[in-house]
């Protein structure tokens, strides 16, 4: 068994204050070990309330220029797969579980024809300080309210203050001189082919339903001790468009080649309940194994369940390819594309 905070943020969207989720956020990441890197700063996936000043610019591209970068810090090996990490300290306390993941090379072909056409410029800065924080580009699919953002953290003194884990997840300790966040919920990674020790640079899986506004995302970067002061860069989303999805279950499922959204509800299951399986087949044959809780595997890069509508949101750490796919399974259910 493995603590599932870690893996899916689960909350309430009607009544949960910006204080509320941020503890969230935090508590998903009590059962981690963090891996310190001599570099330092870390983008986290916070979910934070936005004020303060709002300091913005145009920018120029540098790995949007070609977006097979974007695409193999998105999809590609970023991190290398692992069977599975569980720890505990000299008290018997448990102080890492994380289930098994794998990450597959890109394959450009299905990346050029099924996500590279919906990968749209933002160009824009933030200012804070020493610190120029840059959104560079974004994916965003409406169908699933999810999507995906590249991003660098610059300071030409050097950065400082990150914790990342052995999948590459990075977060903001509170002890922090500096974070950066969106106000949407997801989680953040590092792209090591491009780091350096004074560029960090980044990439983020979110979801919008917790935005009242889904077509304006905002990404900011500020105080560590003071996480209300802050520069922001306002990031508009594509109201319609996107990848291709496909339905299931007469619309209970869609699918998206970067990621899925299950209505739980219409498919049985307990609203404020998560879900332990669910595999994606192939008609080669082979399986996406997303979350198979029994076998401890978790190839989700963020999970979210909307407790009140029992909407389950989850991102992939590939791309799939909606064209060669036969049928998803949920639950030991199994549901076919024609369904």
């Amino acid at each position: 068994m493995f603590d599932k905070k870690t893996y899916r943020e689960a909350v309430t969207s009607l009544h949960a204050s910006g204080e509320i989720l941020q503890e969230v956020t935090v508590m998903t990441h009590q059962v981690k070990k963090p891996f310190r890197l001599s570099r330092a700063i870390i983008l986290a996936a916070g979910i934070t309330a936005l004020c303060g000043a709002v300091a913005v610019a145009a920018v120029g591209f540098i790995r949007y220029e070609n977006p097979v970068n974007l695409l193999q810090a998105f999809f590609g090996e970023n991190v290398e797969s692992h069977a599975g990490i569980v720890e505990y300290n000299e008290y018997g306390k448990l102080i890492t579980n994380m289930p098994a993941w794998e990450r597959l090379p890109l394959d450009e072909s299905v990346a050029q024809e099924l996500v590279a056409p919906y990968l749209f410029a933002v160009s824009e800065q933030a200012v804070y300080g020493d610190y120029t924080l840059t959104v560079e580009a974004g994916l965003y699919d409406p169908s699933i309210g999810a999507g995906l953002l590249y991003c660098k953290v610059e300071n030409p003194d050097g950065v400082s203050g990150y914790e990342v884990f052995p999948n590459g997840e990075l977060w903001w300790p509170e002890d922090a001189p500096v974070f950066a966040s969106t106000n949407a919920a997801g989680r953040t990674y590092l792209d090591t082919a491009s780091t350096t020790d004074t560029e960090l640079w980044l990439y983020t899986y979110f979801v919008t339903d917790f935005i009242t506004d889904a077509s304006n995302l905002q990404v900011s970067i500020g105080d560590g001790q003071n996480r209300l002061d802050m520069a922001t860069v306002a990031v508009a989303l594509p109201e319609d468009g996107g990848p291709a999805s496909v339905e299931l279950a007469e619309g209970a499922i869609i699918l998206s080649p970067i990621g899925i959204r299950i209505d739980g509800p219409a498919l049985g299951l307990p609203v404020d309940s998560d879900i332990d399986q669910i595999v994606l087949h192939y008609a080669d044959g082979s399986d996406y194994v997303l979350e198979d809780e029994e076998a401890f595997v978790s190839n989700r890069t963020y999970g979210f369940l909307d407790m009140e509508q029992g909407a389950f949101i989850d991102t992939f750490n590939r791309i799939v390819d909606t064209t060669a796919l036969t049928s998803v399974t949920v639950e030991g259910v199994e549901y076919p594309l024609s369904g």
